[in-house]
């Protein structure tokens, strides 16, 4: 799939036929029609909204969003946040909550809709759970199979340190807590504690992690 995406109108069109590509090769063609965006966004690579937002008189759509702000990453990365999108949206079809905390926390139940069918590789982020995407080797053969090339427009803005696919970046100038956070990384279930302690999620049967 050569092609010179050196307008924001070409790139939109570039991303939505990869996103084609990615639902008929690993999502067997069940993801719903979704309206593509290039826009701005220093805190994430990608989004993809919970709702429908984009609307015609026949239909509603949700919004799948590549940041601007980072489409100078190279192709397989972009996949990747494809592919991570695409995830979520399968999981939302299928009736599966990947998610907690506002969307942020991104529980096992991603991280195995991601790897096992999206082929991607997922780590643990202390904070935002199994967020962090990376390009697998089948990504790299994907890209390859297709003649997938960078895309030649991207926005510069200064962007903040920290992990963008992880979600906001940590405050440097939180205030200490005298409380302990813990999640639980299966469903996101959350409590509070003044001391160090070790406590199973009995809807899960997985051990609360401290996030704060």
């Amino acid at each position: 799939m050569s092609v010179r995406s050196n307008t924001y109108e070409k790139a939109v069109r570039y991303l939505e036929r990869i996103y084609n590509l990615v639902n008929q090769e690993y999502f067997d063609g069940e993801l719903e029609e979704i309206t593509l965006t290039i826009q701005e966004s220093v805190r994430s690579f990608g989004h993809v909204s919970a709702d429908n937002t984009w609307f015609t008189d026949k239909k509603s759509m949700k919004e799948l969003n590549i940041s601007a702000n980072y489409l100078k990453r190279s192709i397989s990365e972009i996949v990747t946040t494809l592919v991570h999108e695409c995830s979520h949206i399968w999981n939302m079809q299928h009736g599966i909550k990947d998610t907690s905390n506002g969307y942020v926390y991104h529980n096992k139940r991603f991280k195995k809709t991601a790897e096992e069918i999206g082929k991607i590789i997922v780590e643990r982020h202390s904070t935002y759970g199994w967020s962090v995407s990376s390009p697998s080797q089948e990504t790299l053969d994907f890209c390859k199979r297709h003649s997938l090339e960078d895309i030649q427009i991207w926005r510069m803005d200064k962007v903040p340190d920290g992990e963008p696919d992880a979600g906001p970046p940590v405050s440097k100038t939180k205030k200490p807590s005298s409380t302990r956070k813990y999640l639980c990384p299966c469903c996101g279930s959350s409590f509070r504690a003044t001391k160090k302690i070790n406590v199973l999620c009995m809807e899960c049967s997985e051990k609360f992690i401290e996030s704060e």
